[in-house]
């Protein structure tokens, strides 16, 4: 399944604390047990608490439990004819919570990648039934055509990359956010979505695939309490909000909207 991110070529042994290519190029094994394929230093923006607080929206509540049934049934239509485990890779997975819940009780194996390591150290402390690493889309650790689905949830896109790595007929499952998603909690920060950000992704995702379906999901539900500082904590929209605005943006908040669009193409 693995080839090395540095020489591309294969991966040749595996111990308790590392895997080494041919070329003796090798990789540690965290002590939560992801592997780390990570080629140069990265610094981001995504902390500790923006991915505790996805972790308690998405295992805590079920703001997404649609959206996660909509993906489980189109992984399940991919999987009918088919009679081996079927590869899926959750690319920029966070803190893995929706890869997680997608997998659980279905035959699939289940691949996490996200470029930050707070994400996946948590994802791989918590759940252990699929496989983390630390690493870069643009230069991920799969060997050409291992690969299923690649699904890609609110999450940047590298297409060619995308299209090496998946097998010839394989799906790439893209969740893009609509209009009115999280529109509340916009609203109340003052920051709009560019009105042509689906439009310029829609573009480019054809440009890559043949577009199989183009799913609209949306629903509004309330917010309850224990909601409220997860729900602001999870995206960067509250970035550079100090405390007494944070607190006055969470009594304003009484219900939220998941808008979002489901693209299920294959690559051209």
């Amino acid at each position: 399944m693995l080839n090395c991110p540095i020489c591309h070529s294969p991966m040749a042994t595996i111990n308790s604390g590392s895997i080494q290519c041919v070329s003796r190029h090798s990789f540690d094994f965290a002590k939560q047990g992801y592997i780390n394929f990570m080629t140069r230093f990265f610094k981001g923006n995504y902390d500790k608490r923006l991915f505790t607080a996805k972790r308690n929206i998405l295992s805590g509540t079920g703001i997404y439990a649609p959206l996660t049934e909509v993906l489980r049934r189109w992984i399940a239509r991919y999987s009918v004819d088919i009679n081996y485990p079927v590869h899926i890779l959750d690319a920029g997975t966070g803190e893995g919570t929706f890869l997680q819940q997608i997998t659980q009780n279905t035959p699939a194996v289940g691949w996490g990648i996200d470029i930050a390591k707070e994400g996946i150290a948590m994802a791989s402390s918590a759940y252990n039934q699929q496989i983390w690493f630390v690493g870069d889309l643009a230069c991920s650790p799969f060997a050409e055509g291992q690969l299923d689905i690649i699904l890609n949830i609110f999450s940047p896109s590298n297409y060619e990359e995308f299209g090496r790595i998946l097998k010839d007929g394989g799906w790439i499952i893209k969740v893009i956010p609509r209009e009115r998603y999280l529109i509340e909690l916009r609203e109340i920060l003052n920051r709009p979505d560019r009105a042509d950000g689906r439009e310029l992704t829609l573009d480019r995702f054809r440009k890559h695939h043949h577009l199989i379906a183009s799913i609209p999901l949306t629903y509004t539900l309330p917010v309850t309490e224990n909601m409220l500082d997860s729900l602001v904590h999870m995206t960067p929209l509250s970035w550079h909000q100090s405390g007494s605005s944070l607190v006055s943006i969470q009594a304003s908040l009484s219900k939220i909207t998941i808008d979002v669009e489901i693209l299920v193409g294959t690559i051209r």
